[in-house]
């Protein structure tokens, strides 16, 4: 027979082995010993006194000591409740919800809750490297709760009077959203400038993105790998999928298309549903990027208009990390880059301060040393003591000085100061360009914010050229294609973005200063 081995035994317990602590130090007295022949008392007396003189002794002063100190810190106590008090350090709890900026000078970080479960730290990348594509999500899009809530924090669908919006001003107080609602964005296309063409070329665009929509809510700048299925020519190069979702967005949010009401909620709901699902929480925020700060600042700026126009509470959390993940990501000298923490460039630094501004017309918590900060980057990089301004340094470009003429704006400078002047002026007589379309989406706000006869003849070249060269038919009917630097990295999904947004121009913002300007600063 073959050997059975024994069942493997238990392995026993190790036998438990007991340290021995150390012996506790005890005081020992010599005893108190009466001898024989030693009854008289006074001795007696004398000798126990003599035992216990050194502990009663220590006892007292011990008991003295302490007896001063409390007092001296209930003296202090009282001064302090009638004094005059100088700086203190508050240590804050973090709060329990999110909310505006505090009147007083305290920073309290806002609790945010975990979006995703695997948490990212800012991490470098190589400033100049595209990444790869994001990874679609592969489970069928389930619709989210969406919360309607009447009070409103910018109150964006009141009934906006006459006589407010006709309000004349030099200082920088408009700049919001309600000229996004129905009844007022007929009204501002008529007095600003628009066509019933130009609003039918908007339909057009926002049709497109629309139909180029993926299951997931997102679009991605290489349109054609979704339901395109390869139809429309001019793919885009560049793999992020947050940045593709938000500038997509854009257009519905500008024209007043929420995921709460009009004929696109459900485009914009998943859209954002999208968004809110690819943010990954980090000790800094709410990362957007998937590679490049562009994503970061319009995902914010979709996030926090659609907070703004609606009122969402859902949406507000995902809003304020975003913005809370831009103002940690500014370099110390003020400005935005591809990585956070880098040296920044004027046109990446542009979608960050956007951001900044629709957080505070949402009433979003937006540190005001942000906005200082950016401030002293736009100093860094202008030329003519502000007139021109550079990418990275000062210079004389067309592209950053649109782009930073802009943020002046929102940044506080007067119509009247001679600086803008100066670059309303140069931005004016370069003239539309035929194929840079970032740059014409940057110098029409310009102009539109600034209004005059530079206004209208912009408008009229730029309104019109934009109506004749949008695709008339076949599956790309109602988008754009320019070819250039930026439409062959974002294809012909970034212009039709761009290009929609260009046309929304007379409603999408209010104007920040003269006949029309309402809200407040920024």
């Amino acid at each position: 027979m073959p050997h059975n081995p024994s069942p493997p035994h238990e392995l026993a317990e190790p036998p438990v082995q007991y340290v021995l602590a150390p012996p506790i130090a005890r005081r020992v007295y010599e005893p108190v010993v009466i001898a024989d022949g030693e009854t008289d008392a006074r001795t007696l007396w004398q000798r126990i006194r003599s035992r216990f003189a050194d502990d009663a002794i220590s006892g007292f002063i011990s008991v003295v000591v302490h007896t001063i100190v409390l007092i001296i810190l209930a003296l202090v106590a009282i001064v302090d409740e009638i004094g005059p008090r100088g700086p203190e350090l508050v240590i804050a709890p973090i709060r329990d919800s999110l909310e505006p900026e505090p009147n007083d000078s305290r920073i309290v970080l806002p609790d945010v809750s975990t979006a995703n479960d695997q948490p990212q730290a800012i991490e470098a990348i190589p400033t100049e490297v595209r990444l790869p594509d994001a990874p679609n999500i592969d489970s069928p899009f389930p619709s989210p709760t969406v919360t309607v809530i009447e009070a409103r924090p910018t109150d964006l669908f009141r009934e906006t009077s006459v006589s407010e919006l006709l309000e004349a001003t030099n200082t920088p107080i408009g700049g919001g959203f309600e000229g996004r609602t129905p009844e007022q964005r007929a009204r501002l296309v008529a007095a600003r400038g628009g066509t019933p063409a130009s609003e039918d070329a908007v339909e057009q665009g926002l049709a497109w993105l629309a139909e180029h929509q993926r299951q997931d809510g997102s679009w991605h700048l290489n349109h054609q790998t979704g339901p395109c299925n390869g139809r429309c020519p001019n793919p885009g190069s560049v793999g992020t999928s947050t940045g593709a979702t938000a500038l997509a967005l854009l257009p519905f949010l500008g024209a007043g298309y929420t995921h709460q009401q009009g004929k696109y909620k459900d485009v914009v709901q998943r859209g954002l549903y999208y968004l809110t699902g690819r943010m990954i929480e980090t000790p800094h925020g709410g990362d957007l990027q998937e590679g490049t700060m562009y994503s970061q600042g319009i995902a914010a700026i979709a996030l926090c208009e659609a907070y703004a126009m609606t009122g969402d509470e859902e949406l507000k959390p995902y809003a304020q990390k975003a913005i809370d993940f831009i103002v940690r990501a500014q370099h110390p000298r003020g400005g935005w880059r591809y990585v956070p923490g880098a040296p920044g460039d004027t046109t990446v630094t542009g979608w960050q301060v956007m951001a900044l501004k629709s957080a505070r017309l949402g009433g979003l918590y937006v540190p005001s040393h942000t906005t200082e900060l950016a401030k002293e980057y736009l100093d860094s990089v202008q030329d003519s003591g502000g007139v021109f301004y550079g990418y990275q340094r000062p210079g004389k470009d067309p592209g950053p000085t649109s782009v930073a003429t802009l943020l002046r704006m929102y940044l506080g400078w007067q119509r009247h100061d001679s600086r803008l002047v100066g670059g309303f002026a140069f931005l004016a007589n370069q003239g539309p360009s035929n194929t840079n379309m970032y740059f014409n989406y940057y110098a029409t706000q310009v102009l539109h914010h600034h209004g005059g006869s530079d206004w209208e003849r912009w408008n009229i070249r730029m309104r019109d050229f934009l109506v004749g060269r949008q695709a008339p038919s076949g599956h790309e009917q109602g988008s754009w294609y320019f070819t250039d630097d930026y439409g062959k990295a974002g294809g012909r999904l970034y212009t039709t973005a761009i290009c929609t947004m260009i046309l929304e121009v007379y409603y999408r913002y209010m104007p920040l200063y003269g006949e029309e300007a309402v809200e407040d600063a920024f």
